[in-house]
């Protein structure tokens, strides 16, 4: 039988010649690559940049900043990475810093939007706003139908006071985009602002289990001016006991510096057994970092046969929507025995600085726990609970009302319920 012979046999002396050849060509490469390392897989830049904005969000900037220097070690023109550091500086107040590497990512890319809106941040929340809007300007010019950029523009020019270009600068977006709600609220809000004075009248009703109620009528006119800030003049009626008087009062209060502000009081009444003859007050304000604010300050009561003085001040934090304040209230009489009085605030803000709902609680008494009152000489311990809202009812009307609730120890006319109700026009 004949033997049947493969491929493989009968090519013996070709397949060993293509081995030979592949194992020189083989010995060749690898002699060539003897002692050179083998490659090291880049990293990947935008996983490390995204895990470093991850890291910001999460209020984490030390770590943040160090995967963008890591960044920046392999490829100093990743802009991203600069642009986030300087962010994640300037939202721990490190304005000068943030600014310098911002500088280097403009000179290097003029254009870099980015940058430019970062460094309007920078500039602004470090009280920069004209800086801020040159930066601004920049972006604008070359989209200058952005309405979000327009208004951005807007709420800086206002930040300067520049009301009229502020108000030509938001008509503009509202001929481009009418129903901009943002641009809207702060128009009305700059209309409303530069209107210079105030008229309002008042009632507050105190009502007793077992005496006649008291009521309280009053008006006020006010006006800001540039040397004693806001002025009000106001007249105090009041009926208690089967009496009727009045009161006439002043308030003011000028602004001795940024963030330091007086007020100042003073009031004349011929009906000394409601009112006190002639009182005055005098208190500092002085606001800290981190929206805090201190006062201290001195009223003194004058009566026909006794003089009250009281120390009093004030501790207050404004976080968020919310108003915190704790006041003491120090009596010294020269006739009656001293007392003490605490009382702590919370007030939540709603949609405008004008819209808000107050709750007052405290222990203690004090005769200028309201200055429309201020007539009440007598020492009790009592507490003390008062809720008020208020609110805007059109850009010049404003409205509030109130109620609360006294429960006096030993007192001869037993608890008091208090309601009371106001309307201002702005003008």
């Amino acid at each position: 039988m004949k033997k049947n012979i493969t491929f493989f046999e009968k090519h013996t002396t070709f397949i060993r010649g293509v081995k030979g050849i592949i194992f020189l060509l083989f010995f060749s490469f690898s002699a060539g690559i003897q002692g050179q390392a083998l490659p090291v897989p880049q990293l990947n830049l935008d996983d490390l940049f995204f895990q470093a904005q991850d890291l910001a969000f999460e209020q984490d900037g030390v770590s943040a900043r160090e995967l963008c220097l890591q960044i920046l070690e392999i490829n100093q023109n990743y802009h991203d990475a600069s642009i986030l550091m300087a962010r994640t500086l300037a939202w721990e107040k490190r304005y000068d810093e943030a600014a310098e590497i911002l500088q280097g990512v403009i000179q290097k890319d003029p254009s870099n939007k980015a940058a430019l809106l970062a460094m309007t941040d920078v500039q602004a929340w470090a009280g920069n706003y004209r800086e801020a809007i040159d930066y601004l300007d920049r972006v604008i010019l070359s989209d200058p139908n952005n309405t979000d950029l327009l208004f951005r523009k807007a709420q800086l020019l206002n930040e300067l006071g520049e009301y009229q270009p502020t108000v030509i600068l938001l008509n503009q977006i509202l001929d481009i985009d009418p129903t901009h709600r943002d641009a809207k609220n702060l128009l009305s809000t700059i209309e409303v602002g530069r209107l210079r004075n105030f008229a309002g009248v008042g009632y507050r009703g105190d009502y007793f289990v077992m005496a006649n109620s008291w009521h309280l009528i009053y008006a006020e006119y006010g006006r800001r001016t540039k040397a004693f800030g806001t002025v009000i003049s106001r007249v105090n009626v009041a009926d208690r006991f089967g009496m009727t008087g009045v009161q006439f009062e002043v308030d003011a209060y000028p602004t001795l510096s940024s963030g330091t502000y007086m007020y100042l009081n003073a009031g004349y009444s011929p009906h000394d057994k409601l009112f006190p003859t002639f009182r005055a007050g005098l208190e500092l304000f002085q606001k800290l970092p981190r929206a805090w604010e201190v006062s201290a300050g001195t009223r003194l009561l004058s009566f026909a046969e006794n003089d009250l003085f009281i120390l009093t001040g004030s501790l207050s934090k404004y976080y968020r929507q919310y108003y915190f304040s704790f006041r003491p209230f120090y009596t010294l009489a020269s006739n009656t025995p001293s007392s003490q009085a605490y009382f702590f605030t919370i007030r939540r803000y709603f949609s405008s600085p004008d819209h808000h709902l107050s709750i007052t609680a405290g222990t203690g008494f004090s005769a200028d726990d309201d200055a429309l009152i201020g007539g009440e000489v007598y020492n009790l311990e009592s507490n003390k609970v008062m809720l008020w809202y208020q609110q805007k009812a059109t850009p010049q009307l404003i409205i509030r009302a109130g109620a609360g609730y006294q429960h006096y120890k030993g007192g001869v006319w037993g608890n008091k319920y208090t309601v009371e109700a106001g309307v201002a026009y702005l003008f």
